[in-house]
């Protein structure tokens, strides 16, 4: 078996998603798409994931853990998560993360080390895209900080506590600056009109 480096990772790429999605006899299931996007952060139910390759293969209960395949035969990336409410839209820890983290353990790290997709942090329990002045809300998890504080798909966060939020990226950041247990105001816009709600943040 032989990963791919992810800086030969482009998008457009075809990839196969291969799993054994929904537990169905007869062997693992295969799905053809392509890498829709790279480098996506996302917030779960599970945690925060960095850095991840987000492609439009489906990805379905069971596939998690499966490898993510490009046409050379290499695997590109660790097949991890999909956006709930919306189509298309599979993520995978990309190869080198992948790599670093099998290594880290090997190495006596145990679970993987300070490795981005695999690192504890708080999370709020969304899965987040980029379009306009903020973190897109795409999905929110059921019982998480995000759905206790009121947080609905296309909602835009702008502002975590005093920091801006400009993008996925900027909000990933916020929360790597707070503990799991901390309480803060986070502003967002819906429907075009500014809101505040706090929100204490969780631990993976």
């Amino acid at each position: 078996v032989t990963f791919a480096d992810d800086a030969g990772l482009a998008v457009g790429d075809d990839v196969v998603a291969i799993g054994n999605a929904l537990a169905l006899e007869g062997g693992p299931t295969v799905t053809l798409g392509i890498v829709s996007a790279l480098d996506r952060d996302i917030d779960t139910q599970d945690g925060g994931l960095e850095g991840l390759v987000q492609t439009d293969a489906a990805i379905n209960p069971g596939n998690s853990g499966g490898p993510l395949v490009d046409a050379d035969g290499r695997i590109v990336g660790m097949n991890t998560a999909v956006a709930g409410q919306a189509q298309n839209i599979g993520f995978a820890v990309a190869a080198d993360t992948v790599v670093a983290a099998v290594e880290d353990i090997r190495d006596g790290g145990g679970d993987g080390g300070s490795t981005s997709a695999t690192a504890s942090r708080p999370f709020l329990g969304v899965t987040l895209s980029d379009g306009g002045d903020g973190a897109t809300v795409s999905d929110v998890g059921t019982g998480t900080p995000a759905e206790d504080a009121g947080l609905q798909p296309g909602d835009v966060i702008t502002r975590l506590g005093d920091e801006e939020v400009g993008s996925s990226d900027d909000l990933v950041a916020a929360l790597e600056d707070r503990q799991a247990g901390d309480e803060v105001e986070l502003t967002y816009t819906r429907d075009g009109d500014e809101a505040t709600t706090d929100v204490t943040l969780a631990e993976r």
